[in-house]
């Protein structure tokens, strides 16, 4: 499987539980239709993004029947400009999964989940609107610019980009051929290339599909990451489906 698609089987654990979330459905709120087994072996090609790894670890947990650690993972994934756990916890916000319901929140879980213009997330942000209180719009935005300090692209970008370079520099090594991980290669070689059994930063490279430093730098979109994030806005409103209903136009927000 080529880098392409393993990126898209990772975005794929992304909106499957906004299809039923608030078109008026009881059924029990489903934010994957991955199985845990499924979940734990996309994990590995994770390990290079704090904000996917966060939130694999927060659907395991969901899958487990945990859905307050999971809550926990999506926050911290949330804080890694993570727009599908932003997704996630308005939703187990709205739906009281996990978290008791609170309405406020989960509208400003969605605003945040829409900062990019996600059309679907949009719609669900509009749709939750439609449904608050007047006095709930107003308390929604009294805390918005709170949750924006902490969560928002401008600061929670930096902060992700931060660890994905980290990572990057502990793979790579010395350029003068000193590697600050050891790499022992293990039994035959398989489709190629021999296993690793130690240096977690290089084999989750190699089970990510990057062959070299420099491919791991283009899947994230090099020193700028760029092309990560317009990635991860692509897939966003390429996988997953919403049932909404018409929206009513509402009061400018900041």
């Amino acid at each position: 499987m080529g880098i392409g698609r393993k990126v898209l089987a990772l975005a794929m654990l992304m909106v499957v539980g906004a299809a039923g979330a608030h078109s008026g459905k009881e059924d029990p709120l489903q934010l994957t239709d991955k199985s845990f087994m499924q979940l734990q072996a996309v994990e590995m090609a994770s390990k290079d993004k704090p904000n996917e790894l966060e939130r694999v670890f927060g659907l395991k947990s969901y899958e487990r029947g945990n859905p307050e650690d999971a809550a926990e993972h999506f926050r911290v994934a949330a804080r890694y400009a993570d727009k599908y756990s932003q997704h996630y916890l308005s939703l187990m916000y709205w739906h009281g999964a996990g978290v008791r319901v609170d309405r406020v929140q989960a509208y400003v879980w969605a605003d945040l989940a829409a900062e990019r213009g996600s059309r679907k997330l949009l719609l669900i942000r509009e749709k939750m609107w439609s449904q608050l209180t007047a006095e709930q719009q107003e308390q929604a935005l009294a805390i918005g610019e709170e949750y924006y300090a902490r969560y928002g692209d401008e600061v929670a970008k930096p902060r992700a980009e931060s660890l994905m370079r980290a990572f990057a520099r502990d793979m790579t090594g010395s350029r003068l051929g000193y590697r600050n991980q050891r790499m022992d290669v293990a039994g035959q070689p398989v489709g190629g290339a021999f296993g690793y059994k130690n240096g977690g930063n290089a084999s989750s490279y190699l089970v990510a599909g990057a062959a070299t430093p420099d491919q791991l730098y283009g899947t994230t979109g090099g020193l700028e990451f760029d092309g990560y994030w317009k990635q991860q806005d692509d897939l966003l409103d390429r996988t997953g489906s919403t049932s909404v209903g018409p929206v009513t136009p509402v009061k400018t927000r900041k």
